[in-house]
């Protein structure tokens, strides 16, 4: 069930993104990557209790704009943290959608992502469900980004129990259109 909801997602966004391609001229309309790195808070819930950690964050994106204001990409967002000297993994692969203020630098934004979040423990198999982003930014120079994202995605319920995920990162991103 998973597999095919993360291909359906993928097919939907390959079919939206089948726009005409341009690549890098400086324009949001057309091709777009997004590489970034930055700091952020992992943390793992169990019904009520919850462990949680600062950790290193990054982002990556690609997809197109569909206008100077609108862009339709798939993300994947990653913190890697420990606790109690046990290396976690906590982040979300899904179809996101920014809405730029501004048709140009500089500009605040806000963004959106569904897709499928993971929970990754060392040595342990990975759990995986659905979850959601929410983030807003400012693109304080072209080609140039800050953001706020948070992350949250149920990966197991099981015999009443439940374990879910949440994000919080701040990244600073190269964002080529």
């Amino acid at each position: 069930m998973r597999t095919k909801l993360f291909l359906l997602t993928l097919v939907l966004i390959l079919a939206f993104t089948a726009t005409q391609t341009q690549a890098f001229d400086g324009d949001r309309k057309g091709f777009m990557l997004n590489l970034g790195a930055g700091m952020g808070q992992g943390k793992l819930s169990v019904d009520s209790d919850s462990v949680d950690e600062m950790g290193f964050s990054s982002v990556f994106k690609i997809g197109a704009g569909l206008s100077p204001q609108a862009t339709l990409y798939y993300t994947n967002r990653v913190i890697w943290w420990s606790s109690n000297d046990v290396s976690l993994t906590t982040g979300m692969s899904a179809a996101g959608f920014s809405y730029f203020i501004s048709p140009e630098a500089p500009s605040f934004f806000f963004s959106g992502s569904l897709g499928i979040g993971v929970l990754s423990i060392e040595n342990l198999d990975s759990e995986s469900g659905f979850g959601f982003g929410i983030g807003a930014g400012y693109e304080f120079a072209k080609n140039w980004t800050i953001e706020a994202h948070y992350l949250n995605a149920k990966v197991l319920e099981e015999a009443g129990d439940s374990l879910s995920i949440s994000n919080l990162a701040f990244t600073v991103s190269w964002f080529a259109y």
